[in-house]
């Protein structure tokens, strides 16, 4: 990403941001929101903790599914993952345009001597696949809630297009677009065929439908999961949400996650769940509490196991993060 393109995500990310909170604030009475953070029961917090701790071991797992092997034929083990998928997540905590992605590629690179093209592309399908069963999972639930039809709507939408996406990437993948690619003289460059044919290869086709359809069915699992971390969410500040109706709330509160916003999705996230919870009857000081404590409770802790495993592996957020703006074959070691 170039200086002004970067410049100009930040910019627009954090105005969205901004937009995003201004509304908020301006519909919802914040100062009763506070109270009611306030009263949140621990219990109940605590055992969100536990819910994105169980996610975070899931995920590793789909991600260990989904990365190539190393030259040897080996594997990455799912606890090998871990710290790089952590440092990862504390990126996009902190910093802006979805950082994160890149440099837990680029961790994952040094780290288990995999292929920079390779981990880039695991961690695109991954990607993929999780907002595709997102969608599904979100919009099952939606419809068994009879929610409000704008979130059916965009849910529906979302998994028609989630599920389109699987299809193509456990039958042909992107090979035709790389034939094309070739015909119109877009790979001419000495090099970048292969990179964009490993590239490729990563992210889907007959031969990837195992891994594909293992990470898929992990996603629905891991989604579940993050409706019980809405659910609880719920629970602790007083709030009596159904278990689908939290999953409806979490569909799209991460959904929301892929507009640009400032790091940490701060404001994109607070407006998307308070939105759905209020449309799904939540009263609003009681809408923005919820999105408010799961918001810290799924990300502070994410965040902290990344700054841990940072320190674990010897590496610096910084010098990471310069050399996921511009990854290219670098496989510097980390411990």
């Amino acid at each position: 990403m170039t200086g002004l393109r970067r410049r100009l995500v930040v910019a627009g990310g954090l105005l969205i941001s901004a937009a995003a909170l201004w509304f908020v604030l301006q519909t919802i009475d914040v100062g009763e929101a506070v109270e009611v953070i306030a009263g949140a029961n621990p219990a109940w917090l605590l055992a969100i903790v536990g819910v994105v701790a169980v996610q975070a071991l899931l995920r590793a797992w789909r991600w260990s599914i989904l990365i190539p092997p190393r030259e040897d034929g080996s594997r990455p083990s799912p606890l090998r993952l871990l710290p790089p998928m952590l440092a990862g997540y504390l990126g996009n905590a902190v910093l802006p345009a979805r950082l994160g992605e890149p440099m837990r590629a680029v961790i994952a690179s040094r780290r288990e001597g995999i292929g920079m093209t390779e981990a880039l592309g695991s961690v695109l399908v991954e990607r993929l696949i999780d907002i595709a069963m997102l969608a599904v999972v979100g919009f099952a639930a939606a419809l068994l809630v009879a929610g409000p039809a704008w979130t059916i709507q965009l849910l529906g939408v979302a998994a028609v297009a989630g599920i389109a996406g699987m299809a193509v990437l456990l039958t042909i993948g992107l090979q035709p677009l790389l034939r094309l690619a070739e015909r119109i003289g877009l790979l001419r460059r000495p090099g970048l065929r292969d990179i964009a044919a490993r590239f490729v290869a990563t992210l889907g086709g007959a031969s990837r439908r195992g891994p594909l359809l293992a990470a898929a069915g992990i996603s629905v699992v891991t989604w579940m999961l993050d409706a019980g971390s809405f659910w609880l969410a719920a629970r602790a500040v007083g709030i009596d949400l159904p278990y689908a109706a939290a999953a409806v709330v979490a569909g799209v509160s991460v959904l929301g996650t892929a507009v640009p916003s400032a790091p940490g999705y701060v404001g994109t996230f607070e407006l998307a769940a308070a939105g759905t919870a209020g449309a799904l009857g939540v009263a609003g000081a009681q809408a923005l509490a919820l999105a408010v404590v799961v918001h810290v409770m799924t990300l502070l802790p994410l965040a902290v196991g990344g700054a841990l495993s940072l320190a674990a592996m010897g590496a610096s957020l910084g010098e990471v993060a310069h050399a996921a703006e511009a990854p290219g074959n670098d496989r510097q070691r980390v411990a």
